[in-house]
């Protein structure tokens, strides 16, 4: 799944290079990146997840909206994702607004999913309490079974889709000798532009 290079934004399309380099290299969780949100009361959070997409938008990713981060984002849409790769010595840092995406979107990426998984995700309630990790196997059995003995195909639910995250700066990290780290950042300006400047390390 290799990044294309229709991408015209620099500071993404230096991004999407650097995440072709990990994936060429077969590196484990080269897509993952860590989100974190923030709640009412100003507490921070952050977890993994697995980037989808990159275009000159920003970076996409397939969510519950109904899950803690999706509660946080509702009342704040700032946000911040990291992507680093021990192997490659590079990390980078985005900081930028988030949205959902079209519910077509959504649909054509949900609808590209194996069957276990578009199940999983009628069925999860992410971020609730459950009762045990076996009933909630049985009920995804129970209900993958139930689609392939109908010959049906499920519907995405509608606490689930794709989200946008629009980039308003980027950092480009690269680790150097005796912390020499080079720290490339991008800023997007109030014209729409981007611009760069290095950071000491």
């Amino acid at each position: 799944m290799l990044f294309h290079s229709d991408i015209t934004v620099e500071p993404i399309l230096r991004v999407v290079e650097i995440l072709n380099k990990a994936m060429t290299l077969n590196l484990v969780d080269w897509n993952a990146m860590n989100i974190a949100t923030v709640n009412v009361d100003g507490s921070p959070s952050s977890r993994m997840v697995l980037l989808k997409k990159v275009d000159d938008r920003g970076f996409v990713f397939y969510s519950n909206f109904n899950s803690r981060k999706g509660k946080e984002i509702e009342k704040n849409n700032s946000v911040a994702l990291n992507f680093w790769w021990r192997e490659l010595k590079e990390q980078i840092r985005v900081e930028g607004k988030i949205e959902r995406l079209s519910a077509e979107e959504s649909d054509e990426y949900f609808n590209s999913r194996a069957l276990q998984s578009r199940v999983a995700a009628i069925v999860s309630k992410q971020s609730e309490k459950i009762e045990s990790y076996e009933k909630l196997n049985q009920e995804i059995e129970e209900m993958t079974k139930s689609f392939e003995d109908k010959g049906e195909e499920p519907e995405r639910p509608e606490h689930c889709g794709l989200y946008l995250i629009v980039p308003s700066s980027i950092e480009i990290w690269k680790e150097g000798d005796y912390r020499t780290h080079l720290r490339e950042k991008f800023t997007l300006t109030s014209k729409n532009t981007w611009e760069s400047c290095f950071l000491s390390p």
